[in-house]
């Protein structure tokens, strides 16, 4: 009989760590791409407040969604803001067309990093704790004695 609540977390924390690897250095090469943009546009007469408007909304999608996934636990959340930045990215890269069609690889970090996120938490969640009955005994536990 297999035991699908495994107790072995390693799995787990792997793809956690995995999804760390993937998602913050994404998150600070992203950001620096952004404040490139917004530099150039600068330059070309965008308005300051437009500027930092776009600066800090691109930090909060990208440096923000990996901080809270990565380094504060919520990764559910995390998760799905990063799978919203990698739609934005295939809505920006279909919209824009000057831009290259590879420029789809940018949006594999934050999907990968996104999925893994949600599926670490969706893992944690489901192989915690057994079911307590009544009487203080699990499940499992009155199956094998009857």
């Amino acid at each position: 009989m297999s035991d699908i609540s495994s107790k072995d977390k390693r799995p787990i924390v792997v793809m956690r760590w995995i999804a760390r690897f993937v998602s913050i250095p994404w998150a600070y090469c992203a950001l620096a791409l952004v404040w490139f943009v917004a530099g150039v546009g600068l330059e070309e007469g965008m308005p300051l407040a437009l500027n930092i408007t776009i600066v800090f909304t691109a930090f909060l999608l990208t440096l923000g969604a990996a901080i809270l996934a990565g380094v504060w636990g919520m990764e559910a959340f995390g998760g799905k803001v990063l799978l919203v930045d990698g739609g934005l990215i295939l809505v920006w890269v279909l919209v824009t067309p000057q831009l290259p069609p590879a420029a789809l690889i940018l949006m594999v970090p934050p999907v990968l990093s996104g999925v893994l996120f949600l599926e670490c938490h969706r893992g944690s969640k489901v192989g915690g704790a057994e079911p307590v009955q009544a009487g203080g005994s699990t499940a499992d536990s009155d199956s094998v004695e009857n």
